[in-house]
């Protein structure tokens, strides 16, 4: 495991960039690293930004031993158990999945155009994301809260009772829909169109 974060006295030393943190937002070049999946626990707040120049930037409330960024393989990992949220941007090409947990709140800027996108999201975790994929698999557990906006060829959703996820701005060709303790979803499908299918309304409720 490569750690490109550790505390607010460390030294990040990564190719071609070595520098202290300090109070000022911390920028750390990780182009290098291809990681195409990102996972986020703790108490966070993390915007994705789609770019082919892939850097991590924290800020001050990130810079401190509460909180560290590290590389497993494709895996880029975020833990922050500080009791104010930490603030971190990821830049990142070709994002495959988003794992986030606890009270972690994860959001995407702009829209991003995907081949495949995974979310897991569990215990209280947020997540907006706005892509348009050719196909989308999600998972949403406990009381976390998924918000989609864009299209995907292929949606494969699996949910539990308490969990909330809006689609109001989404719309999918083929939806496969399920629930994590074996209850059926209720409400109807709206066809628009051949190429626009999506859940009426704007949450999903279970009987």
């Amino acid at each position: 495991m490569k750690t490109l974060f550790a505390s607010a006295l460390a030294v990040i030393i990564l190719p071609g960039l070595a520098f202290a943190v300090h109070k000022a937002p911390a920028v750390m070049d990780i182009y290098k690293i291809d990681f195409t999946k990102i996972v986020i626990r703790g108490n966070a707040r993390v915007e994705l930004i789609q770019s082919n120049t892939q850097n991590v930037v924290t800020y001050e409330d990130a810079s401190s031993s509460h909180t560290s960024i590290t590389q497993k393989g494709d895996k880029l990992l975020i833990n922050s158990d500080g009791v104010e949220p930490a603030n971190i941007v990821v830049y990142v090409r070709n994002l495959q999945r988003i794992d986030a947990a606890n009270t972690v709140v994860v959001s995407t800027r702009g829209k991003f155009s995907l081949a495949v996108l995974q979310v897991f999201l569990k215990d209280s975790a947020i997540a907006y994301v706005n892509a348009e994929t050719e196909s989308l698999y999600t998972v949403i557990k406990d009381r976390s809260d998924l918000k989609l906006k864009g299209s995907s060829a292929d949606h494969t959703l699996a949910i539990s009772k308490i969990a909330k996820l809006d689609i109001d701005q989404f719309t999918a060709l083929k939806l496969t829909a399920a629930t994590l303790d074996g209850r059926i979803l209720a409400g109807n499908y709206r066809y628009s169109n051949a190429l626009d299918t999506a859940f009426a309304g704007s949450r999903i409720r279970i009987k």
